[in-house]
């Protein structure tokens, strides 16, 4: 089976990396998509988070791919992908993936998103929170 594993990924952190190493537990190829959120501002620099991905993953079974313009469905229908990747930290998290959920199925039902609870030790910084950080110690 094969799966997507959406995201800004920006930066890619313990968390995320948590959630591929469960995913890979259960399918045999996982493309990691670099996506734009257009919910975030954040830098254009996809190669880049591409090729910090590549390093922090090294794995054949992976592939980091970038998705710049394209919904998330799909890509997944692109790679021939029956699942797609996501992780959950919080009931905040939740409410907006349940949404997430249902425009996916809207769009393909034959296409499951299934999720990862990260371990609670992975699950305490953002993304969002990381770069904050990084930039105050600048």
């Amino acid at each position: 089976m094969k799966a997507i594993y959406p995201g800004s990924f920006n930066p890619f952190h313990e968390g995320h990396l948590n959630i591929l190493t469960k995913a890979l537990n259960i399918f045999d190829e996982i493309y990691i998509v670099v996506t734009k959120n257009i919910n975030k501002i954040n830098d254009s620099n996809f190669s880049s988070r591409m090729e910090k991905i590549n390093k922090a993953v090294n794995n054949p079974k992976v592939h980091v791919i970038i998705n710049e313009n394209e919904l998330t469905i799909e890509i997944a229908k692109k790679y021939q992908c029956s699942h797609i990747i996501r992780g959950l930290r919080s009931d905040t998290d939740f409410k907006y993936e349940l949404e997430y959920y249902d425009g996916n199925k809207f769009l393909d039902p034959n296409i499951e998103t299934i999720y990862f609870i990260s371990d609670h030790e992975k699950r305490k910084l953002s993304s969002t929170i990381i770069k904050e950080i990084a930039n105050y110690k600048k």
